[in-house]
């Protein structure tokens, strides 16, 4: 009995950390807490004034909220998801050009993309993260992966 207390004591400070490194490839940061709904709802609301970032829309009964674009650059521009639950906080950003494209009479819309932890997003997502850190213990997770191309067999030169 008295191994069994040991092991448990032991292995309760390993579950209750926070995870420290962002694994490259994360698109969602999951904030753990002791807050109703409610409570995680008004501090995100309140951080986000803190911040200057406008809130577009705002569901009560969900408790989930959506921030205005925040400029990168005067052509690119990112916002927050944010849902929040008992105990819970799920945060995920997206990032976009303002700007569409004009090619020989054919326009593309402005694009819309994840902010994830790669690449010249870090900045983004580190932006994210430190919003994140005021609300609770963090973990990150990678909700999408990029299907690799496979490999044609029929290419001439056998590639």
């Amino acid at each position: 009995m008295k191994k069994l207390i040991l092991l448990l004591l032991l292995a309760v400070p390993t579950f209750a950390k926070a995870q420290t490194e962002i694994p490259k490839g994360s698109d969602k940061i999951v904030v753990n807490n002791t807050r109703s709904a409610e409570d995680n709802f008004k501090l995100a609301k309140q951080l986000l004034a803190d911040d200057d970032i406008e809130i577009l829309s705002q569901d009560k009964d969900i408790f989930q909220i959506i921030t205005g674009g925040v400029r990168i650059s005067n052509d690119a521009k990112f916002s927050y998801l944010i849902n929040c639950r008992e105990g819970k906080v799920t945060i995920t950003g997206t990032w976009g050009t303002t700007i569409g494209l004009n090619m020989g009479g054919i326009t593309s819309s402005p694009s819309t993309y994840a902010v994830t932890y790669k690449g010249g997003q870090k900045e983004l997502f580190n932006r994210m993260d430190t919003f994140a850190k005021q609300l609770g213990d963090l973990q990150y997770h990678i909700t999408y992966t990029a299907p690799k191309p496979k490999k044609n067999k029929d290419d001439v030169y056998g590639n």
